[in-house]
């Protein structure tokens, strides 16, 4: 290139963007339009392709013009975080926090936990993006990846948060109508709400030992721990549930952890705060990190009802 593209050229390119046109981008950036439309028309001249297709009304980005974007607009937010922390920015949380969590219990915890946050960092700001598919870090614009697994990724640093247990449950209503179950074969005889390849597989033994599936009834299948709490709620049946998901609910009296075969809780997850080693230095993210192993450090809200 015959003229480097600063980091102005940059910032004017995805202001553009995220303006959607040059007017809009000059009034936010407080330069003239032409100030703009020169920079633009420099950075694709120096690069040698149209980055945005203009018209009268509309801007429309070419490949080049979203691949760079995607790149820049990472690269901004990674320079602006370099510059603060470098200029005492690491004693006060501050700026953009992007997370993301499952569904499940983004819904039911991170809520609660992100208010508590915030009563300590008010100047960090968060989002959050709910997804259960496994998001990779290499690829998408994460501070922090929530996950519960029973056996997390190693390519990440990682911090271990809490123990994940789950319990057998049903509602009241339901329980009066079909009885109290107080073995896990008995479960032949409810119904059952499963989560296919979470809700376990009754197996029990013949005289040689050898272990058989048990058959039971199935009137709901859903792959979503949400829905299978609204049936529960709605006396549909027995599921088997994270306690992040139904603590509440049981302190409320609202649903009955069930004692199968004298064990009312299994513990076969963790959750795992996973995150790049370089990233740990940025003080929003060690902050929201250290807050949560606080936060979670002895017996989680959500389990305080277990037995000791």
């Amino acid at each position: 290139m015959s003229t480097p593209i600063s980091l102005k050229h940059l910032e004017f390119f995805v202001r553009i963007v995220d303006c959607g046109g040059l007017s809009e981008a000059a009034s936010q950036l407080n330069v003239s339009p032409s100030a703009v439309s020169k920079s633009l028309t420099a950075m694709e001249d120096i690069l040698g392709t149209t980055l945005i297709k203009r018209t009268t009304r509309s801007i429309t980005l070419t490949d080049a013009g979203q691949y760079l974007f995607n790149r820049a607009n990472k690269l901004l937010k990674e320079f602006d975080e370099t510059l603060n922390t470098t200029t005492g920015y690491y004693q006060n949380p501050q700026g953009e926090l992007r997370i993301t969590c499952s569904i499940a219990f983004g819904y039911a915890r991170l809520v609660n936990l992100v208010d508590k946050f915030r009563n300590i960092c008010p100047d960090v700001n968060l989002y959050i993006d709910l997804n259960d598919n496994f998001v990779n870090l290499n690829e998408a614009d994460y501070d922090i990846a929530l996950r519960i697994s029973m056996a997390p990724p190693q390519n990440y640093a990682m911090r271990k948060l809490a123990p994940i247990r789950w319990a057998y449950c049903a509602s009241p209503g339901y329980l009066r109508k079909k009885g109290i179950p107080q073995r896990r074969v008995d479960l032949v005889d409810h119904d059952c709400l499963v989560y296919p390849g979470l809700t376990p597989v009754l197996k029990v033994p013949d005289d040689q030992e050898r272990l058989h599936q048990l058959k039971v009834r199935m009137p709901i299948q859903a792959n979503s721990s949400l829905v299978l709490l609204k049936s529960v709620l709605e006396d549909q049946g027995v599921a088997y549930l994270p306690t992040y998901l139904i603590g509440d609910h049981i302190q409320k009296e609202e649903i009955t952890p069930l004692m199968l075969d004298g064990n009312i809780t299994c513990e076969t997850h963790a959750l795992y705060a996973l995150y790049f080693p370089s990233k740990y230095s940025n003080p929003k993210v060690r902050a929201f990190i250290d807050f949560l192993v606080e936060e979670l450090a002895s017996i989680p809200a959500w389990d305080s009802w277990i037995p000791g």
